[in-house]
């Protein structure tokens, strides 16, 4: 039989056993078969160093060639053992090489990669990235040094993916023994899901195909469904436990507080910075667990929401006990605060949603009530601050007086504006909630002292400086709630319209005016319509009732569809206090006539005993 020498890497040549044990010795029979085995084990142990070093040297030389020939060899002898071996029964068993060159490859898988001991708690991903690195470049040097030295039916790059597949999952099996971290089991997850395929196997199949199935998983399903439950526990431990005392900490923080303006507060920043980690990292795992991770999200802050609702309702029904009376200023200040925490925590339920577009609607529908309930109670808040302020100033509006005194507008203006200067700092939406609610108010407000019907014009004259201060101070308010960015530019027409009511002197210009009105905010009511031709003084029963049929004409020919569209009501909620009869009208007229006659002839008394003139009577 040929011999075959195979140079070490430390240098020493061997032989085969069978040049070592001549025909000769068979004489010796047991005593030299020991000898053959610890030959065929010194072989071996030379044979899989080479094997091990050929991944490591930058070409494999000769001696992997050796190796592979060796390899052949006893191939061959364990075939032949084979048809002999009923010939010659108790004979010397099969070496297997070919399958302890398997063994070897594994070997040396296992110990290329970064040990156990190597792994620090939390720093899992640093870790992995090791193996990551360390798996591509061996599989590397196999494609380019082992390859093309076996024979194609070795399948060598199979052999090496397999092994160092199975010793990746060895390593991982023996981490999650321990527990982990949640960080560590996100980093786990998402290299077992994503970067173990992507850039591990992805890698190195790219010039030299293999067979996938054959490597199975890395992790049994059922320890990958314990690492997923894990994450759902700890978003479920933040969303109960974390995120209650965190908003406990916060409240008692308001009250020490209060005495600073404070426009902004953390808490919705803190609490989305902790459930955002689980949202994103689970969603970059799978669409699975991220959906998982989502709701469990979801459900936890509704429940949250619903909490911090309630300490926002109590802290605002501790100012109605006056508790807040000598720090107004911090208690506006922490009213936008809440009111601005809202935006984020919507963006945030937005985001779950997207994550799981299935998501629970009850937990979706209880998140964002208890940020609608917020966002109004806030605005109510200071709507009625402002109110307050200006609420005054309306009863003097649309009087004799209000002719020729234009301080009521200014001051509204003035403390509109004196208000906004805290108002600004509300963030969009509820800042465009806010100012829209306030110009509705305004607009109603103005509205309801038209409607009172505090003034009767006389005379063309008296009717063109009405109009134009309804038209100039209409104005104002288009312009002040423009600047402040009002979403309600349709409320800004109302005044104009009724301007025009009064001016106009043709009767089918005043129906044109009228159905403009009335189309526009589709609630006015004949009463309505009949409370401004009082201000203008038309007494003739027969063009009123032309005129008010226009009102008639247009709620009969509305169609129930476009009802139930309007969202523009505004004169639903305007009574009409004081409707002046035509009789009445016509009665005012002759008393004002016989007034100024009287007046006249007792001109030259006022010295003495001059006259107190009601600003609010009827002209």
């Amino acid at each position: 039989m040929a011999t075959i020498t195979v140079t070490s890497p430390e240098g020493v040549a061997i032989t085969t056993p069978e040049e070592a044990v001549s025909p000769t010795s068979k004489d010796g029979g047991r005593r030299k078969a020991k000898d053959v085995e610890l030959l065929y084990e010194a072989l071996q142990k030379e044979l899989w160093a080479v094997v091990r070093e050929s991944l490591r040297s930058p070409t494999a030389g000769p001696n992997l060639g050796l190796v592979v020939q060796v390899l052949q060899q006893e191939e061959q002898a364990d075939r032949a053992w084979a048809l002999s071996e009923q010939a010659a029964p108790g004979g010397p068993r099969p070496r297997q090489l070919k399958q302890r060159w398997r063994e070897a490859v594994q070997k040396a898988a296992d110990g290329s990669l970064p040990q156990k001991m190597e792994f620090q708690t939390g720093e899992l991903a640093g870790y992995l990235d090791r193996i990551r690195t360390r798996v591509v470049e061996d599989l590397g040097a196999a494609k380019r040094n082992v390859v093309s030295i076996y024979p194609k039916e070795y399948e060598p790059f199979q052999v090496y993916v397999q092994s160092y597949h199975q010793a990746v999952a060895r390593t991982l099996e023996a981490i999650t023994n321990d527990q982990l971290q949640i960080s560590d089991i996100y980093s786990l997850l998402d290299w077992l899901h994503n970067i173990y395929n992507r850039d591990v196997l992805g890698t190195v199949c790219i010039t030299t195909p293999f067979n996938h199935s054959h490597l199975g998983p890395l992790l049994p399903s059922e320890t990958v469904d314990r690492l997923e439950l894990d994450c759902l526990n700890s978003v479920r431990t933040k969303v109960t436990t974390e995120l209650s005392q965190l908003l406990e900490e916060e409240e008692k923080r308001w009250m020490e507080t209060l005495h600073v303006e404070e426009y902004q507060i953390t808490l919705a920043k803190t609490v989305i910075q902790r459930l955002q980690v689980d949202l994103e990292r689970s969603a970059t795992i799978n669409r699975s667990l991220g959906s998982r991770v989502a709701q469990c999200s979801l459900n936890g802050l509704a429940d949250f929401l619903y909490s911090f609702q309630r300490k926002v309702e109590m802290f605002h029904e501790s100012s109605l006990s006056g508790m807040y009376a000598d720090n107004q200023d911090g208690y506006v200040a922490k009213t936008i605060a809440f009111v601005n925490c809202c935006p984020p925590f919507r963006g945030f339920i937005q985001r779950c949603v997207q994550c799981d577009p299935a998501i629970n609607e009850d937990s979706l529908r209880r998140a964002n009530s208890a940020l609608d309930h917020i966002v109004s109670q806030g605005v109510r808040v200071l709507s009625d601050r402002l109110y307050q302020h200006i609420r005054p100033f309306f009863d003097k509006l649309v009087k004799r007086k209000w002719l020729t005194n234009t301080e009521p507008m200014e001051q509204i203006e003035a403390e509109i504006k004196e208000h906004f200067k805290k108002y600004h700092r509300l963030d969009n939406p509820p800042y465009q909630v806010l100012v829209a609610e306030l110009h509705r108010r305004v607009v109603m407000e103005y509205l309801r002292a038209v409607m009172r019907g505090r003034i009767i014009c006389t005379s063309l004259k008296m009717r063109k400086r009405t109009a134009g201060r309804l038209r100039d101070e209409g104005g104002q308010i288009k312009v002040l709630f423009k600047d402040l960015e009002s979403p309600s530019s349709w409320l800004d027409s109302a005044l104009s319209h009724i301007s025009e009511i009064i001016l106009l002197e043709d009767v089918p210009s005043i129906q044109m005016e009228v159905g403009m009105l009335v189309r526009e905010f589709p609630d006015v009511r004949k009463k309505h319509v009949s409370a401004i031709l009082n201000i203008r003084g038309m007494t003739r029963q027969a063009e009123r009732q032309e005129i008010l049929n226009i009102v008639k004409d247009i709620e009969n020919s509305d169609s129930g569809a476009a009802r139930l569209s309007r969202d523009h009501a505004l004169f639903s909620e305007i009574p009409v206090t004081s409707e002046v009869h035509c009789l009445n009208v016509g009665l005012s007229r002759i008393a004002l006539t016989a007034s100024s006659c009287f007046s006249s002839l007792r001109a030259p008394r006022k010295r003495r005993a001059p006259v107190q003139e009601n600003p609010d009577d009827v002209l």
